[in-house]
């Protein structure tokens, strides 16, 4: 007797019954918090293993608060990071020894909220002209040894205070996914202070997740590799 082939749903089907991003879904397709098929390029996921994981809720543990999601970020990094607590610095520690940073990936989600936009390809050299963004992502690949070219697109983080003066001075219009070229990632005032501001592109971690969080599947497969470098490296 043949065996019943498990029926299939798409990512954002998943993501809605989970009330997770579809970028979530796909990391835990990709590395196996969900059982899922890989079809012609994109992720199918078994109905059965969503409807088990909403049944016993999210494991892994709870999402960081923002500031130790940074610290986690900066500690995969190899930063110094000389005013974090020291118990707090040994908890982060171990949990990078232990689980490494591809495995708390999904626990690093309020390190900031994106927005995404669109922007004239005239006008994106300009925005990395201001220092109100860091660039990440794509747009900083090229600054930790990546071979990726970031074209007309645009990665970056920006303070909460500075993102309604950031999109009206580069004319900036709200996009959905598959139409904006602009990705802002917004972190308050105090993360932007304390991690993030005078940097000439976000640590190597937080590049690293940006991409493997992305939705181009070159963008993912760089983003991993370089995880795969910082969990080696420690």
């Amino acid at each position: 007797m043949a065996s019943a082939i498990a029926p299939l749903i798409s990512v954002p089907d998943a993501a809605d019954a989970l009330g997770l991003s579809p970028a979530r879904v796909r990391l835990l397709a990709a590395n196996g918090g969900l059982p899922a098929q890989k079809i012609g390029g994109r992720w199918l996921v078994e109905r059965s293993g969503v409807e088990k994981r909403r049944s016993r809720g999210s494991a892994g543990g709870r999402p960081f608060v923002p500031r130790n999601a940074w610290a986690v970020l900066g500690l995969a990094s190899g930063d110094e990071m000389a005013g974090l607590d020291p118990v707090v610095r040994s908890r982060l520690r171990r949990a990078l020894s232990s689980e490494g940073l591809s495995s708390l990936m999904l626990r690093l989600e309020r390190r900031a909220e994106v927005h995404r936009y669109s922007g004239h390809p005239g006008e994106i050299p300009y925005l990395f002209e201001d220092d109100r963004l860091v660039p990440s992502g794509v747009s900083a690949a090229r600054a930790v040894g990546l071979d990726l070219i970031a074209g007309s697109d645009a990665d970056g983080y920006v303070s909460d205070s500075d993102l309604d003066g950031f999109v009206r001075d580069h004319a900036l219009l709200p996009a959905a996914d598959l139409d904006a070229n602009v990705v802002q990632r917004v972190v308050p005032g105090d993360i932007w202070a304390e991690f993030l501001k005078g940097r000439p592109h976000a640590s190597e971690a937080a590049i690293a997740i940006d991409l493997a969080e992305d939705a181009d599947s070159r963008s993912r497969a760089a983003g991993e590799k370089l995880l795969r470098r910082l969990d080696s490296g420690r």
